[in-house]
Formats: C-alpha cells, sequence, structure tokens
C-alpha cells in the first residue's frame, strides 16, 4: 500500500511540475508573440473619426521579457499617424507646473509628439488626499477620463486620427466605455506592421529632461502638496514613501534613457 501511495505521490509531483512548465513556456510564448498586438484597437463614431487606443504597461517596458518595448510604443505612434495624441496624464498638472504626471511611457509619448510636431493632450483625472492611495484606480477615474476623452474629441475636426495611450486597465475599461457609447470597433488589418520600426532606435531628446521635470516637481511641488493637504498621518506617509520610491525609480529610467538603452 505504502509502495502505491510512493508511486502515486511522485506522478503527482511529476505532472505538476510538467504543468508548471507548459504554463511557462505558453506564457513565454504569449508575451513573444502575442501580447502587445492584443493593446490595440480602433474604433470610430458618429464623426467619423478614427480613434486608436493603445494600452501599455508603464515601467514594465523596460523588461526584455515583456517583448514590448518603449520602441514599439514610438513606433506604434509613427505608423498610425495621428493627428493627436491624448496621453494618460493630468492637464492641470501640465498646465500648472510643465510636467507631464503620467508614467514613463507617458513621457516617451510626450517627447516623441513634441519633437515630431503632434498635438498632445492629457486625460488623466486622480486626486491627492486622505481618501486616497497612490497606485490605484476605480470606476470613477475611468469615467472622468472617458468624459476627458469625449470632451477632447469634440475639439478636434470630422475624421480626424486620434491615438489614445494608456494603461493596459485604463484600455480595457475605455473599451467598454466606447462600445456602451455606440463607437464602432474596426477591425485592423496587420497589426504587426504598427509595431515595426525602421533604422535604429533612439529615445526623443527631450525625453531625460522631461524625466528630470518630474522628479524636481516631485521633489518640491507634490510633496509641498502632500504634507498641506493629506492631514490623516498614515495616508500622508504612504503618499511620500510612493513619491519616494518612484523619484529612485524614474532616475534610473532617466540614466537608461540616456544612455540609449531599451531595457534596465
Amino acid at each position: 500500500m505504502n509502495k502505491v501511495k510512493k508511486v502515486i505521490k511522485k506522478i503527482l509531483i511529476t505532472f505538476v511540475i510538467l504543468l508548471i512548465m507548459i504554463l511557462g513556456i505558453s506564457a513565454a510564448w504569449y508575451y513573444k508573440n502575442i501580447y502587445k498586438y492584443n493593446q490595440i484597437a480602433e474604433y470610430k463614431n458618429d464623426r467619423d473619426q478614427e480613434i486608436y487606443i493603445l494600452g501599455t504597461y508603464h515601467s514594465q517596458h523596460f523588461n526584455k521579457s515583456m517583448n514590448y518595448s518603449m520602441e514599439d510604443i514610438a513606433s506604434c505612434i509613427k505608423n498610425v499617424d495621428p493627428d493627436v495624441v491624448f496621453i494618460e496624464a493630468r492637464e492641470k498638472t501640465f498646465v500648472e507646473s510643465n510636467v507631464i504626471d503620467g508614467p514613463i511611457d507617458m513621457i516617451l509619448s510626450y517627447s516623441y509628439c513634441v519633437e515630431n510636431g503632434i498635438d498632445v493632450e492629457m486625460i488623466d483625472h486622480w486626486e491627492i488626499n486622505n481618501d486616497t492611495r497612490p497606485n490605484t484606480t476605480d470606476d470613477s477615474r475611468d469615467d472622468k477620463i472617458y468624459e476627458n476623452i469625449s470632451e477632447k474629441l469634440s475639439k478636434y475636426d470630422e475624421g480626424c486620427r486620434v491615438l489614445i495611450v494608456c494603461g493596459d486597465t485604463h484600455f480595457h475599461e475605455q473599451g467598454k466605455r466606447f462600445k456602451n457609447a455606440g463607437l464602432k470597433r474596426v477591425k485592423i488589418e496587420n497589426k504587426d506592421m504598427i509595431f515595426d520600426s525602421e533604422g535604429e532606435f533612439r529615445y526623443p531628446e527631450i525625453m531625460a529632461d522631461v524625466i528630470d521635470d518630474k522628479i524636481a516637481y516631485i521633489n518640491s511641488d507634490l510633496k509641498d502638496f502632500i504634507n498641506t493637504n493629506v492631514t490623516d498621518t498614515e495616508s500622508r506617509q504612504m503618499w511620500l514613501d510612493t513619491t519616494e520610491s518612484l523619484t529612485q525609480t524614474l532616475k534610473k529610467q532617466a540614466e537608461t534613457v540616456r544612455d540609449g538603452q531599451l531595457y534596465y
């Protein structure tokens, strides 16, 4: 009986190991061959505007195993050839402090657009107070993002081409809102060509400086705002710890950009 139990145990262990290996290989294949191509979608509204939306993964674009690099984002902007790019950053911060407060992929997108003469609009919305937590999102935020997108779209001509660059979560949430609003999902032919690149990749010349501006903003205006407006001790410390961690990450990213490296 004990021998039978041992045999069954060995079979189960072998099965689990094989299953883990298969899942690992499948995940690696998915990220290499499929993942980023599922992160781009196109819609049309009743004004015949071509609305592309690109889902991104922020700092994970510096992770080689994702097979979804900063070069892919820049190539997507180039190949979609939009009249305007909407990015996940707050307009208020840009107007008041001339800073892109969105993630690093938004800084890349903004810098690329500035360098290539493409209009940029900010669509994000979030607040810092006792009731909010860093690095979180909810339906109300995506509702506001959708409102901002709709408002910005109304500024542009019929038939114009728009590219929205936002995090993966917002990509899916905005897709739901587009569908509910009656926008038509358009099939994109040859999605792989959207990420095609030509020649050697280089970061936009202003990108490292834009990162430095964000670091300076975090360590001055943003920290002052947190200390003044977040009165709950635990919440305030959480926000301050997050800004300190973000500063260190941004310094590393600025160095990577200045060195012209795609990955950490």
